[in-house]
């Protein structure tokens, strides 16, 4: 038997095996046409404080609705940050050179029906920057990083909320 067989075989074997499991592709279509794409446009977005806030929801906005959030809202997400920073590498006169910062978000998205939880957790997103002698330089660094936390965090989140969601049908 040829090698080019043996891996027709087992892929046949891998994925036969992966129907008996129970596995479900995240955004498939089950029998009645819906999916977790058509069911995350239902996703009620709480609003969120500070800046990073604006930009994680609007991130979120982006991945879970992106034709646009329909009148009427099934679902809800509450999402809590909380951000901090710290100072890792110094130099011999006990300045430091480059920070860590990290942006925590604690999440639930409920049926509004009924408020039953669907899923609820905690996520995190870590980015670094560079303290330099300017302080205009390190403030764009510092935004930067933050921005980016915040992309890092809404996809994480989205991730999670898709999820919920094709666990709730």
């Amino acid at each position: 038997m040829t090698l080019r067989a043996l891996i027709s075989i087992f892929a046949l074997l891998a994925l036969t095996s992966l129907t008996a499991c129970g596995f479900r592709p995240l955004y498939a279509e089950d029998k009645d046409g819906q999916s977790t794409a058509s069911d995350m446009a239902k996703v009620k977005i709480s609003m969120m404080e500070d800046r990073v806030g604006q930009l994680t929801r609007n991130v979120l906005v982006e991945t879970l609705t992106p034709r646009g959030q329909i009148k009427h809202t099934e679902y809800i997400l509450a999402v809590n940050l909380s951000e901090s920073t710290s100072e890792l590498g110094f130099t011999k006169d006990n300045e430091a050179t480059i920070a860590d910062y990290i942006l925590t978000a604690q999440y639930q998205l409920s049926r509004i029906s009924d408020k039953q939880l669907l899923r609820e957790g905690t996520l995190r997103a870590r980015t670094t920057f560079n303290l330099v002698d300017s302080d205009f330089a390190s403030l764009e660094a510092e935004s930067a990083a933050k921005s980016d936390a915040a992309r890092n965090l809404a996809r994480q989140i989205a991730n999670q909320v898709a999820v919920g969601l094709r666990n709730a049908q």
